[in-house]
């Protein structure tokens, strides 16, 4: 069976006595998650009351006739008995189906995550939903502690998503706009547009950017069946979310952790939507069950119309001439001429150490680079520091450690491990970072004590 295809009537009267069945089963509380369970249902109730009796001795009931004796049924009484015995049914089916299959709360996070990366069975709506994230151990891009997004949604190619992002590490808020109309997007942040075309079925604004993906990744994940599913379980009825009736879906620790996102290492809970399994409040937790990410609905109504300007697409600056990234610079006054903004240079080393290789290090700004690295070698000839520099805004690493103050009024962040120590700090709108020891960029370094770090970091002035 598939969809809610209906089995053909076998007569004008039965296709009568299914009409009203239907009109009776659709108004029950049944899953509605399962394709064709409506379909699936009225056919079971027919082919149980339709099947011949097989030697049992039925009870005689006033107006009931067995099969094939060529007395008529009493049509409404035997379409109300068997709506009787549809909701009777429906009962006993629904609550473990709703509460501890697994395949159910598997089939019912499958449903979520695509209502939100895709929009499915979802109405036009708006939304607001605020992000809150916490520190989980090692992260390539740290997310920000608090994103609030208002989306407008009139369908999966007409939709706009305003988020307002906090920063890590106090470095302030800005805003992301991203507007879907047909086949093109654009994400205007900063100031600057950039349109591009969408391919395939893009995702909605739940997961524009990685560290926001964490919830539907926990969703898809429960929903795989793969080796790396989590148990996943149904808990019942939740309370009301902005007057939605809800449902709780409880999902265990990955099987398979994630360190680009730990997020979704631990157990999580949702309340979805009970109607079309919109996520309306998430709490995940990430390595060690320590608490990682909530999500939680401040606004919503559905069936929304919106204005004819929502889903206009702002027009793009012209695009500047191509230029190419910079290659190896030969010396400091080099790098001073190929930057957009001028670098943090260190106005003294500790003995024995001096300059080696100086490269871009990605990101161009009208053919100017933004980052560069720096290779600082020993007096045996070997890299022993490596500087990098780039915008606060840059999805640099920022690892966790202890507080240490570079200077007056400067303070840094030092982990050491592995092998390696790592110092980085925020001077004058730039990401700093000084790396001794391991293996950076593709280099492996020597090590230099600490206080080497600091003093070379104590220097830098532009």
């Amino acid at each position: 069976m598939s969809g809610d295809r209906e089995h053909p009537h076998r007569n004008r009267a039965a296709g009568e006595r299914d009409q009203i069945l239907g009109a009776a089963l659709q108004r029950l509380e049944v899953p509605a998650h399962r394709p064709g369970f409506h379909a699936e249902l009225r056919a079971k109730l027919s082919a149980a009351r339709l099947e011949p009796d097989t030697g049992r001795r039925r009870p005689a009931r006033p107006g009931w006739a067995p099969p094939g004796s060529g007395q008529a049924r009493h049509p409404l009484r035997w379409t109300l008995g068997l709506a009787a015995a549809a909701a009777a049914v429906a009962a006993a089916v629904a609550v473990p189906l709703l509460v501890s299959t697994p395949a159910s709360a598997a089939a019912f996070a499958r449903r979520a995550a695509l209502a939100a990366r895709t929009g499915a069975g979802l109405p036009p709506f708006e939304l607001t939903a605020v992000t809150t994230n916490a520190p989980t151990g090692f992260q390539p891009e740290p997310p920000p502690p608090r994103v609030t997004e208002h989306i407008d949604y009139a369908g999966p190619s007409r939709w706009r998503d305003q988020s307002v992002i906090a920063e890590p590490f106090h470095e302030g808020t800005h805003m992301i706009t991203q507007i879907r109309n047909g086949p093109l997007i654009a994400t205007v942040a900063d100031g600057r547009v950039h349109i591009t075309r969408a391919r395939g079925q893009d995702q909605l604004p739940f997961a524009v950017i990685a560290w926001q993906r964490a919830a539907v990744r926990k969703l898809l994940a429960a929903g795989s069946g793969g080796r790396c599913a989590p148990r996943a379980s149904m808990d019942g009825t939740g309370p009301l979310i902005d007057g939605r009736p809800t449902l709780i879906l409880r999902v265990g620790s990955s099987p398979c952790p994630s360190a680009a996102i730990p997020q979704t290492d631990g157990p999580a809970t949702f309340w979805l939507d009970k109607q079309n399994l919109l996520v309306l409040h998430a709490v995940l937790h990430g390595p060690g069950n320590r608490l990682a990410e909530t999500i939680k609905v401040t606004g919503l109504r559905y069936h929304a119309t919106f204005a004819a300007g929502t889903f206009r697409l702002p027009t793009p600056r012209p695009r500047p001439p191509a230029c190419r990234a910079a290659m190896p610079l030969p010396d400091l006054a080099a790098l001073r001429r190929a930057m957009a903004h001028p670098p943090l240079i260190p106005a003294s080393l500790p003995d024995g150490l001096h300059v080696g290789p100086i490269a871009s290090s990605g990101g161009l700004s009208h053919c100017k680079i933004t980052a560069f690295t720096i290779t600082y070698r020993d007096s045996a000839g070997h890299p022993a520091v490596q500087l990098y520099e780039a915008p606060r805004a840059s999805p640099a690493v920022r690892f966790p450690g202890r507080p240490v103050t570079i200077r007056p009024g400067l303070t840094g962040t030092l982990n050491s491990g592995s092998g390696m120590v790592i110092l980085w700090w925020i001077q004058d709108g730039r990401y700093c970072s000084l790396q001794t020891g391991g293996i950076t960029a593709g280099v492996r370094l020597t090590r230099v004590p600490t206080a080497a770090l600091i003093q070379i970091a104590a220097s830098l002035h532009g």
